[in-house]
């Protein structure tokens, strides 16, 4: 089994120079960083990770925290299951492991998560939500714990670091998609108002639609939980008669369409469709749905990295926010609209 001392006999440096260098300590040069690497390639050597760790007292492991079920939100979605993935990629990047915590409510969720910590299985969390006055979050914000969220908060804002979509842009930006294809009368469908992304993206279509002088409309809740929602969807549609539909997502786009479709409403043709997250479910079935790519893989990636980065105090600027870009993908739930009646009109 080859050793440090293998390592620093080859090159001509002492043992301590070895382990710097492991290190990455600044004090060694880049040549001799660069001859010790190379000794290691070829003799096979791999660092104990494990015995350095214990001496740091880290554990290379971070958890990854799901919502409560209670909050309502799809944890099988392909966001979740996207971004899971995503943050595993890189930890294995960086010889990190992941650890999930989940739990019905606040509370159970909170007691797996100090059991985690306490037990010193992981280094820091990574919270997959952004609800307020979460106890899982004050927590780790008055213990000190190392965290990112995956959305933004709004409350101790300037007390965490959180990676997310400029979501308020993503609203308006849709309607500037639909305004650019001829669209006035635009509607926003949302399954609940309960989530802040939910709500900046309304307030970025209330944005939008002031910004082209066009009248806004009250928005459409249709909530799966509650039956009774379909009714006043299809009766918003007749009343309204809308051209064009922002869906906050692509699951519930799929939605829309077929129930547009069992009242004889066809997408694009009658009423267009736009949405968000650019999931499996945006070509699932026709027609495509054109749709915002939120880029989830690099919202995984680089949460985890700013995570390391706090747990190994490579950072000099703590609780930053960080903005991933987005993209349109122009598919087929989107129509031209041509100049004259509207829907319903003729």
């Amino acid at each position: 089994m080859v050793t440090i001392k293998d390592i620093a006999k080859k090159v001509g440096v002492a043992p301590s120079t070895v382990s710097r260098v492991i290190q990455d300590n600044s004090s060694i040069s880049e040549e001799t960083k660069v001859r010790v690497r190379q000794a290691m390639e070829e003799l096979g050597y791999v660092p104990n990770v494990a015995a350095r760790n214990l001496v740091r007292g880290l554990t290379n492991a971070v958890g990854v925290i799901f919502p409560p079920t209670e909050y309502g939100e799809r944890t099988s979605s392909p966001f979740f299951m996207q971004i899971l993935s995503s943050i595993n990629q890189e930890a294995i990047n960086n010889q990190y492991t992941v650890a999930i915590a989940t739990g019905r409510s606040p509370e159970q969720l909170l007691e797996n998560t100090k059991l985690m910590y306490g037990q010193k299985r992981v280094d820091g969390f990574i919270l997959l939500y952004a609800n307020n006055n979460d106890p899982v979050r004050e927590y780790l914000r008055k213990q000190k714990i190392p965290y990112v969220v995956i959305g933004t908060p709004n409350d101790f804002e300037n007390e965490t670091t959180y990676v997310d979509n400029d979501n308020q842009l993503l609203g308006k930006n849709a309607v500037d998609a639909l305004v650019e294809r001829g669209h006035e009368r635009i509607m926003l469908v949302v399954e609940s108002m309960d989530n802040s992304w939910v709500q900046d993206r309304y307030y970025g279509y209330i944005r939008g639609m002031r910004h082209y002088g066009l009248d806004t409309f009250e928005t459409i809740v249709l909530d799966r939980k509650e039956p009774m929602t379909i009714l006043a969807f299809q009766e918003s549609i007749r009343n309204y008669r809308p051209t064009a539909l922002i869906v906050v997502d692509d699951i519930l786009s799929l939605r829309v369409i077929q129930l547009l479709q069992m009242s004889n409403v066809l997408v694009p043709d009658d009423i267009s469709v736009i949405s968000f997250n650019n999931s499996i479910y945006a070509k699932l079935i026709h027609p495509y749905i054109t749709t915002f790519d939120i880029h989830v893989e690099e919202l995984g990636r680089v949460a985890l990295k700013r995570l390391t980065e706090e747990v190994k105090g490579e950072t000099q600027m703590r609780h930053v926010k960080v903005i991933i870009p987005h993209s349109l993908k122009n598919r087929e739930s989107v129509k031209t609209k041509t100049k004259g009646l509207n829907r319903g009109d003729r």
